[in-house]
């Protein structure tokens, strides 16, 4: 069974608890992310989403240029080890209704999921699934087995 380090995103981008909100939005934005690991000493002390930027920031009116991302982080996360087989973050995923989960080793961050992550790799392997159904179905039908490859047999 596979565990949750083929699918994890090991290209962290990560703060620290004394950063502003600005600075750590403005690199979510650069990177693509909706959320980062918030990190100090090598221990995940935090996970800043898009989610805690909006709740937390953004409605209450905090000043996003003074406010430190340590004030407004969702603080000590679940995370799984890198060795979690896949099923089982799945489970945590849907029972917590988690969009980011982020991955540890050894107590270190090594990686995150996102819930984006999560259903590209659900999508993909649907359609792997599909498509070798469908080519067993050919082959139960009597097609050849070879002309997926191309070229024909005639000159």
């Amino acid at each position: 069974m596979a565990t949750i380090e083929a699918l994890m995103k090991k290209d962290l981008v990560t703060a620290t608890p004394a950063e502003t909100v600005r600075d750590v939005s403005d690199r979510m934005q650069r990177n693509g992310v909706g959320a980062v690991l918030v990190v100090e000493a090598d221990a995940l002390r935090g996970l800043f989403s898009e989610r805690d930027l909006l709740t937390r920031v953004v409605v209450p009116g905090r000043d996003p240029d003074t406010t430190a991302v340590g004030d407004v982080m969702t603080p000590d996360p679940v995370a799984v080890d890198v060795g979690t087989h896949v099923r089982d973050c799945a489970e945590l995923i849907r029972k917590r209704g988690f969009r980011h989960l982020p991955v540890t080793q050894d107590g270190r961050p090594v990686g995150i999921l996102s819930a984006r992550d999560w259903n590209e790799f659900i999508v993909q392997g649907l359609e792997s699934f599909i498509d070798r159904a469908r080519y067993r179905e050919q082959l139960a039908e009597g097609a050849d087995p070879y002309d997926h490859l191309g070229g024909g047999y005639e000159d």
